[in-house]
């Protein structure tokens, strides 16, 4: 058996998710287990490129988080379903509640399995942007025979803890997002007490894109599982600031012929932007140059949902209308000048459900 000591200092050249990185791509690794207390999306997508890399050459990557403890966060459990639908069969993702008040699931566990060894680490880390990159934190990593005494001890506290977890779900996700133990990305780990303290300099990517760019960003090969995925991700803690959405030259709800103002919203706008479940309703704030609209916006089971945007009245079209988050269910309305469209639609407008549909883009 070896031994190595991981020791991440805050501000220092050592970073425990380069460690994970380096792990991730060592030939002949078959499976991957990580069971951490807290994880937020800041922390897993510095590691997310290589664990990807690995499960598309045939791996599996199993996670079990604690949830529902203000720190794991809806992003990272959304990440176990967005690896799922990529890579059927070779994942799986589970979440730990704790029973108790007194009471948390604490492990800080690390593993790699290979064809002919195995690797743990297991420490003080978490799997977030802290634990991985800015915190001071401290590890032991050991290597050691898949056949050893400590390979079943190691397999032993595994079987215990997928024993005691629950499988990751959409549903799972947003009970937990509406709980008083949701965590959110945009999180100050100090609450406030060390506002006047200076950031602590990090040599790892701090910050990756939020996930919902990292799911737009999938190949066009796998446009239907960005969708789907988009479609249940009512509960990101960090939406899209942004949408931007094609107004056709003929809308519907017109009389007489006439061009209309029903818009219809992508689904995937519905959740990941508009924050609403399936079948959840909502009334909105569209604020527009000379107008306000407020408008109920559903979540339908099917592909869209259409509101009644008059102000688009006012614009020669075909256009595009720019959202942008002011606040909760609060969004501005402007139209992009007419000069710009064509290239705001190539550059901005980058999703699209079918040849014919509207295009639309968030970010």
């Amino acid at each position: 058996m070896q031994l190595r000591i991981i020791h991440q200092t805050a501000g220092g050249d050592e970073d425990f998710c380069n460690r994970l990185n380096e792990l991730l791509e060592v030939d002949g690794l078959k499976e991957v287990r990580f069971s951490v207390a807290y994880a937020r999306w800041d922390g897993i997508g510095l590691i997310a490129d290589r664990l990807e890399a690995f499960l598309k050459a045939g791996g599996r990557f199993s996670s079990i988080y604690g949830a529902g403890n203000g720190v794991t966060t809806a992003d990272a459990l959304y990440y176990g379903l967005v690896l799922a639908a990529r890579f059927p069969k070779r994942t799986f993702a589970a979440f730990v509640e704790d029973k108790y008040s007194n009471a948390i699931y604490h492990p800080k566990f690390y593993q790699f399995l290979y064809k002919d060894k195995s690797v743990v680490l297991i420490g003080s880390a978490n799997l977030t942007g802290g634990g991985l990159a800015r915190n001071a934190e401290l590890a032991v990593e050991l290597a050691y025979n898949s056949n050893s005494a400590l390979a079943k001890e190691l397999d032993g506290f595994w079987s215990k803890a997928q024993a005691q977890a629950k499988i990751v779900t959409a549903d799972e996700i947003r009970r937990l997002a509406t709980s008083a133990g949701a965590g959110l990305e945009k999180r100050d780990e100090a609450g406030g007490a060390k506002a006047a303290k200076p950031a602590a300099r990090v040599k790892a990517k701090s910050a990756p894109k939020p996930l919902f760019e990292k799911i737009l960003n999938l190949p066009l090969a796998q446009k239907a599982k960005k969708v789907r995925l988009l479609e249940t991700m009512d509960a990101l803690t960090e939406p899209p600031r942004h949408l931007y959405l094609q107004i056709f030259k003929r809308e519907t709800g017109g009389q007489k012929g006439k061009p209309g103002s029903a818009v219809q919203l992508p689904s995937a706008t519905l959740a990941a932007y508009f924050g609403l479940g399936k079948g959840e309703t909502r009334t909105v704030t569209f604020q527009f140059k000379d107008e306000e609209v407020k408008t109920r916006v559903i979540h339908n089971t099917n592909h869209t949902h259409q509101v009644r945007l008059n102000p688009i009245f006012s614009v020669e079209r075909p256009a595009i209308l720019h959202f942008e988050r002011l606040g909760t269910d609060i969004y501005s309305a402007i139209f992009v000048p007419k000069k710009k469209y064509a290239s705001i639609l190539e550059s901005k407008c980058t999703e699209q459900r079918s040849v014919r549909a509207r295009r639309w883009g968030m970010e």
